[in-house]
């Protein structure tokens, strides 16, 4: 059958590529695009009837599309390069898949097809394709799938619908994909999941569901799940989050408006950015975060040596969380220390002994304070360079500060007699204080109304869409 379809189109006029009335039938000569696996300048539509090089190439393992626009995967494809093992099509134009389309492509391994527009995953289309281990459908214009959509990809082990359009899937659209170990849903329109959806997935270690619209999260969705080293639930509308895992090593939940959080199990690193904490979050087995960032919540002051039992902490993140003060003995427990980043807030004065315990420190942040200018000398001499510890120098315009030392920012107190800051840390007057929350207040409010604005810039864009 195949011999009598080349001899039949040996009697078609050939037409080259780019040059031809879309419904024709057109041969296309590979070897002609193609250089060291690189193809270009290709242009297929949608209705073209495509017949690839009528000798195989077995040569080419990787094949990579540039400049070109190509509505649709001939469905010859992997005859024509049998040997054929990762496939890249991103930024080609698919709109849509072509029966057979993936016939003879068992040595196909990694298969990127994102920045397309692919509106549906068909059923089965993947039959062929039976040792793929990387499928990338990311940014198209997928909406929804079925629960036929991966079947026979039983060696998957990554798959991104990142940056699509979906709004729900079916309770068993993944049960085909029992070695799948990546999955990400980042950036779609998913409000819940059905329940038991993840069951088959037993080996899913990397997880993201940022950037949807859900409001609560259950852990139950991955209760079959042996170990999940990264869970990501970034950019949804949280305010509540609940973590029952035995164990999990990255959990990241950043701008959300996270008020409440709890765990129950053992939590290595957790990025809670810009959301509405104000208290350190209890967490069940503090001793076992190594990773802690609360930047841009509204903790204000931490009262009680609220990090004692994070005793294994290496990198904490405490910028523009509105401290204007610390206690001497907050970082008394943190003797494993690397990174501390205590920027942007109100700190004018602190205690110099506070920072004895924190023996490993080697990157120390705390840029654009309203620090006092002989305090920030005395820290700088006896703690910052005394130790080599790297740190950022401020970005702070020179009329709006008394001064810089090494490069950072400071002010001097508004008396007549300033005070100079001994080894104990001398406090600065109450006016002074007032006057850095002041000034921090301010840069609050601004950047409050700048994640509102692009909040409201995004439900704009949504509403748009929708239309």
């Amino acid at each position: 059958m195949g011999m009598q379809l080349f001899i039949w189109i040996g009697l078609v006029a050939i037409i080259r590529i780019g040059s031809v009335q879309s419904g024709q039938v057109r041969r296309i000569w590979m070897q002609d695009h193609c250089r060291d696996g690189v193809c270009g300048d290709i242009l297929i539509d949608r209705t073209d009837y495509v017949i690839m090089s009528q000798i195989a190439v077995e040569k080419h393992t990787i094949l990579t599309f540039v400049n070109s626009s190509i509505a649709k995967i001939p469905h010859l494809m992997f005859d024509t390069f049998p040997n054929l093992q990762i496939l890249r099509m991103e930024n080609c134009s698919l709109e849509t898949f072509e029966r057979p389309q993936f016939e003879g492509a068992s040595n196909l391994m990694n298969l990127f097809l994102g920045y397309n527009r692919l509106k549906e995953i068909p059923q089965n289309i993947f039959l062929g394709a039976d040792n793929l281990e990387v499928l990338m459908l990311n940014n198209n214009e997928l909406q929804t799938l079925n629960n036929n959509s991966f079947q026979s990809l039983k060696e998957l082990k990554q798959l991104s619908l990142d940056s699509n359009k979906i709004e729900s899937l079916p309770s068993g659209v993944f049960l085909p994909l029992q070695k799948l170990m990546d999955i990400n849903l980042a950036r779609n329109r998913l409000v819940s999941l059905a329940r038991g959806i993840f069951d088959m997935n037993v080996n899913l270690t990397r997880i993201s569901l940022a950037g949807n619209r859900f409001k609560s999260f259950k852990s139950e969705l991955f209760q079959f799940q042996r170990r999940i080293a990264f869970l990501d639930l970034s950019d949804n509308v949280l305010q509540e989050l609940i973590l029952e895992f035995p164990s999990i090593d990255i959990v990241a939940a950043n701008n959300c408006d996270i008020r409440k959080l709890i765990t129950n199990g053992i939590v290595r690193e957790l990025e809670l950015r810009n959301n509405s904490l104000r208290d350190i979050p209890h967490i069940s087995n503090a001793p076992n975060v190594t990773v802690l960032d609360l930047s841009h919540n509204p903790l204000g002051s931490l009262q009680g040596n609220p990090l004692r039992r994070f005793t294994e902490l290496v990198r904490l993140n405490l910028s523009s969380t509105g401290l204007h003060d610390l206690d001497e003995s907050v970082f008394k427990k943190q003797s494993r220390l690397k990174s501390l980043d205590i920027s942007s807030n109100s700190l004018f004065t602190l205690k110099i002994t506070m920072f004895d315990h924190l023996k490993e420190l080697q990157y120390f942040y705390f840029q654009q304070n309203n620090w006092n200018c002989d305090f920030l000398q005395l820290i700088m001499t006896s703690f910052v360079k005394r130790r080599d510890i790297t740190f950022i120098e401020d970005s702070i315009s020179p009329e709006f500060v008394d001064d810089y030392i090494d490069g950072m920012a400071c002010w001097y107190e508004n008396t007549k007699s300033s005070k100079k800051c001994d080894a104990s840390g001398t406090r600065l007057t109450d006016a002074a204080m007032e006057l850095a929350i002041v000034r921090n207040d301010i840069d609050r409010m601004m950047e409050a109304m700048d994640r509102k604005f692009i909040k409201l810039f995004q439900i704009l864009e949504d509403i748009k869409l929708r239309l």
